[in-house]
């Protein structure tokens, strides 16, 4: 093959895209690459013309003061969908003003810039990157082919580990869909009681009958005698007498503290009095409790117990609850708790059971329909 053939069979790309060119005076030991790149002076943007590791020629008009200044300038390389920016501390020269160029001298070839712009020309030299219309990007390879190699037959331990890995897998995707599900269930039918809930004994409520101050209170007294006396703001005094013979729950007010009409002072109830649970609950738990949901109570203790509403208060409360307003009520628990426990605060979830609430949903729901 002639000289001339071998120069027409080169890749016209690599020929004009690594011809060197030393165009300019002090870069004749270090080729200059022509490929498309930008150079940023002072917010202004130079289309490059030539680059080397050493400096740089762009085309553009600047300012004639920067003539031989030193410039921080920003080389920009673009690439499909971004661009690589590397600052350079370079001195500017005139260059050529006829085609108005300007050249830059690295002042620090060996700087912080250097691994990756000689990375960007040796790429461009080598072939893997290409420059089509001001934008540089990954040259076209040949697709090789691979021959498949011939698949191998597991072998006993691989399938053990494949299916220890698979059996992970399903556990922990169990494990997200047990805590999904008692997240949704906490979520949909336990009710928090949020009021002050105390076990108490099952009697009545001795009420202050008019507000003042408590002049006497006495917890001891048997039927007749005088529980405690009010007086009131007029100077009056106001005595309300023991009921019965009857034992005094902890947590009675004291002689000298301010009441309100309707107070409760001290609640009073039998000797065999059973131990329940004082709670306020809103209208949407009151209702639940109606519909069959029960209520957990969490002792200080640590111990739990079901408790249920009086079903002698239930008429009254259904029709005074409203929703957002805290009712009192009275929770019968399951298991008898100890007189001592009595005056100690309690926690109350109301619990409704999911299969009850279904089938209370498609009661209600048949019985509209029948009704229409």
């Amino acid at each position: 093959m002639t000289e001339a053939h071998a120069e027409i069979d080169k890749p016209k790309v690599a020929a004009s895209r690594s011809a060197p060119s030393p165009e300019y005076a002090g870069h004749s030991e270090h080729p200059v690459i022509r490929m498309p790149f930008n150079v940023v002076i002072n917010g202004r943007v130079f289309a490059g013309q030539g680059l080397s590791i050493v400096g740089a020629e762009a085309t553009g008009l600047i300012d004639p003061q920067l003539h031989g200044r030193v410039q921080l300038v920003t080389l920009a390389f673009n690439f499909p969908g971004y661009s690589i920016s590397l600052p350079v501390d370079a001195a500017i020269g005139a260059g050529s003003p006829e085609a108005g160029t300007v050249t830059l001298r690295f002042l620090e070839p060996t700087g912080p810039h250097l691994p990756q712009l000689r990375y960007i020309l040796n790429a461009f030299v080598g072939g893997d990157l290409i420059g089509v219309d001001g934008v540089i990007r990954t040259a076209e390879k040949a697709e090789t082919v691979r021959a498949e190699a011939p698949k191998l037959k597991p072998s006993a331990a691989q399938g053990v580990m494949t299916g220890l890995r698979w059996g992970a897998f399903a556990g922990l995707g169990l494990l997200l869909v047990g805590f999904v599900g008692v997240k949704l269930y906490e979520r949909l039918f336990v009710v928090p009681v949020t009021g002050l809930s105390t076990v108490t004994l099952d009697g009545m409520d001795l009420r202050a009958i008019s507000p003042g101050q408590l002049d006497f209170v006495n917890p001891a007294a048997v039927k007749g005698d005088i529980a405690f006396a009010i007086r009131t703001t007029s100077g009056e005094v106001l005595a309300v007498s023991m009921p019965c013979d009857c034992v005094v729950a902890p947590g009675s007010a004291e002689s000298g503290a301010t009441v309100l009409a309707g107070d409760t002072v001290m609640t009073v109830a039998p000797t065999d009095a059973p131990v329940v649970i004082s709670s306020k609950v809103d209208g949407n738990g009151l209702r639940m409790l109606a519909s069959g949901a029960h209520a957990e109570v969490h002792l200080p203790n640590g111990t739990s117990t079901n408790a249920m509403l009086d079903a002698k208060e239930l008429p009254g409360l259904l029709r005074s609850a409203t929703d957002g307003a805290a009712i009192p009520v009275t929770l019968v628990p399951a298991t008898a708790l100890e007189p001592s426990t009595v005056g100690t605060p309690v926690e109350v979830l109301i619990k409704s059971d999911p299969l009850a609430a279904v089938g209370r949903f498609f009661s209600f729901n048949g019985q509209a329909n029948g009704g229409h």
